[in-house]
């Protein structure tokens, strides 16, 4: 098998902060696999919360390319192989999962959405992330996504005083507004916090207490006056139905779930108890892994697919953003090529 494993390091563009960690660099595993004159390329994205690192994800990358089928087009074969490899997920199982299905649309010579049979349905729009630091800084970064044509923000919350935060940021934008404190408010608080920021035309309050208490967020909810979407606490499909009747949403990250086989799972166990949807990303993903989702993106109904935005030395171009929505490309697959 002509395949090449390599890990490379992006650079934000802004120090990148949330509640429990900094970056200003990620490392993330690439994939490629050259059959003739078709290149498939896939992605892994490590997350320390999830226990995950760039040297162990890059190994079990290189252990699971075996998993791949012969035929390009059965999916459903690699779907099971993955499944009992990799039974809770992952960025590994992300990433050959990514490669395989760049690889059957392009055997298919369709792109992915159109295998996904996602054509011609109309994606949401993309929110722009805004990281921690000091109100006037965040305010001044809202102002210039809404110059790019974003209108919609993720804002992260969890340090410092939140409402200074959202007044400032109110000052320079008008768009639509969520937040995000990565579980670092506790279950007395939240509620109280939550209430506090209601003026500011907060569309949604994202994970705001740990992730492994299902009974505490069931009790924020009840008391919340804003809807709940739940990240961490979400990992695969059989995580929808513990949260379901304690918030409004779930957000799916293919790198979390293990690819584009498990997010469609879950995205359909989410929409069967009446659950929306958020398809989201890790902090910094190159282009392949942005496309990936970008081709699911029809299928649900919010979007924060800026990780490749957030970098400086993205090495792929495929699903560009304009005005804060998905351009695709025609090229068949994932799109991706060389930047």
């Amino acid at each position: 098998m002509n395949a090449t494993v390599r890990t490379v390091e992006l650079h934000l563009a802004v120090p990148f902060e949330i509640s429990r960690a900094t970056y200003t660099t990620k490392r993330v595993v690439l994939v490629e696999l050259r059959e003739g004159d078709r290149v498939s390329r896939g992605e892994g994205v490590p997350d320390a919360f999830f226990g995950e690192t760039a040297e162990s994800v890059e190994q079990a990358i290189r252990d699971g390319l075996a998993l791949l089928p012969d035929d390009p087009l059965d999916l459903a074969t690699l779907d099971m192989r993955l499944a009992i490899q990799f039974p809770h997920g992952g960025a590994a199982c992300c990433a050959i999962d990514i490669l395989a299905h760049d690889r059957a649309a392009q055997a298919a010579g369709v792109p992915l959405r159109e295998l996904l049979g996602l054509v011609p349905g109309e994606p949401p729009a993309t929110s722009f992330t805004v990281g921690i630091d000091e109100p006037e800084l965040m305010a001044g970064r809202a102002a210039n996504a809404a110059v790019m044509g974003f209108a919609i923000l993720k804002v992260k919350l969890g340090r410092g005083d939140d409402v200074s935060v959202l007044a400032a940021i109110r000052e320079r934008f008008s768009g639509t507004i969520r937040v995000d404190p990565n579980a670092a408010w506790s279950v007395e608080e939240a509620p109280k916090r939550i209430s506090r920021l209601v003026p500011y035309g907060i569309e949604f309050v994202e994970q705001p207490i740990a992730p492994d208490d299902i009974e505490g967020l069931r009790a924020v909810h009840a008391r919340s006056e804003l809807p709940i979407v739940v990240d961490e606490a979400v990992v695969g499909v059989g995580d929808v139905a513990i949260v379901a009747g304690a918030c409004e949403g779930i957000n799916v990250k293919l790198q979390k779930c293990g690819g584009v086989a498990a997010a469609r799972a879950m995205i359909a166990e989410a929409h069967d108890r009446g659950l929306k949807v958020m398809l989201g990303c890790r902090a910094a993903e190159t282009s392949v892994g942005i496309a990936a989702a970008a081709n699911l993106a029809p299928a649900v109904e919010w979007c924060d697919l800026d990780g490749n935005l957030l970098i400086t030395d993205d090495p792929f171009r495929a699903v560009a953003v304009k005005q804060g929505r998905f351009v695709y490309p025609r090229r068949p697959g994932l799109g991706a090529v060389p930047a």
